[in-house]
């Protein structure tokens, strides 16, 4: 499961942000958390929004790893997303697809298909230059704790809209930065106005290759313990369900409140590393756009 509660690492992509200016483009999607949340209003136009606030969250323990684990937290809310003739970058905050970096390479009255070129999510990684089978039993259970890393994919984004207030979107997505594996999900969801309040309810299937599965959920033979017995998962699917209101405080000003559930496959609950069997996630923030 990708989408752990934690603070991402983000690098600089100067890089691939000159491919995207040399890419042509039409017109641009958007990250279903955008537009089931916002609407899907002018989604062909140029442009952008930035919004900077603070925001309380509330998750279940999950990991043995998530050893800064608080049931409540604060944390800062950054979120924008900007496009151009089809290229575009969304960092927003109810997502659970990261960080990304894409382009528009067609589109249609009821449909979007996106390149994307960089896809950022947080990960596991081992500690590097180190032999597991060289150390005690203590020293391969802190190995095993493993390092915050991220998850780098490239891959393609198919969005289907009906009218203003429903959109299903399809995602695949292959790490290139680590070689972790395929991440896919398919999401529909639906908005709706009641007054001054937007509401939307949002389904999900992830698939998740067993490649990545190991990578985040495995032990080898070699790294082994009393603690930590070797597990060598599958593929998995993984469901969820998210509902979630915002409300306007003021012109610029904006009030949110989500409540998501996942619920984990065998593949991940049968791992050593593993405390529950889902992810209950509660977030409520207040944020100025501007």
């Amino acid at each position: 499961m990708m989408n752990k509660v934690k603070t991402m690492k983000v690098r600089q992509f100067g890089p691939w942000l000159w491919l995207l200016a040399c890419l042509p483009g039409m017109a641009t999607a958007s990250d279903i958390a955008s537009s089931v949340s916002s609407g899907v209003d002018n989604r062909f136009a140029d442009g952008g929004y930035f919004e900077l606030g603070g925001s309380v969250f509330s998750v279940n323990k999950v990991d043995v790893r998530q050893t800064d684990y608080e049931p409540v937290q604060a944390s800062l809310l950054i979120s924008g997303t900007y496009q151009y003739k089809g290229l575009f970058v969304e960092m927003i905050h109810q997502s659970q697809d990261g960080i990304n970096l894409g382009v528009n390479f067609w589109n249609s009255e009821n449909w979007s298909l996106d390149l994307l070129v960089a896809n950022l999510q947080s990960s596991w990684a081992r500690p590097e230059g180190i032999d597991p089978s060289e150390l005690d039993e203590a020293g391969r259970n802190a190995y095993l704790m493993s390092e915050e890393s991220l998850y780098i994919g490239a891959g393609f984004r198919a969005t289907r809209y009906w009218g203003d207030h429903y959109v299903f979107q399809y995602r695949l997505m292959a790490d290139y930065y680590d070689d972790q594996g395929v991440l896919s999900t398919a999401r529909l969801g639906k908005s709706w106005q009641v007054r001054n309040w937007n509401f939307h309810m949002l389904g999900s299937i992830e698939y998740v290759s067993s490649k990545l599965n190991r990578h985040l959920f495995g032990v080898k033979a070699n790294e082994a313990t009393e603690l930590f017995p070797e597990y060598t998962p599958d593929d998995s699917f993984n469901y969820g369900v998210e509902l979630g209101v915002a409300y306007p405080l003021s012109e610029n000003c904006v009030f949110r409140a989500m409540y998501r559930l996942n619920m984990l496959s065998d593949e991940v609950t049968n791992s050593p590393f593993n405390r529950a069997d889902h992810v209950s996630f509660f977030n409520a923030s207040v944020s100025y756009v501007f």
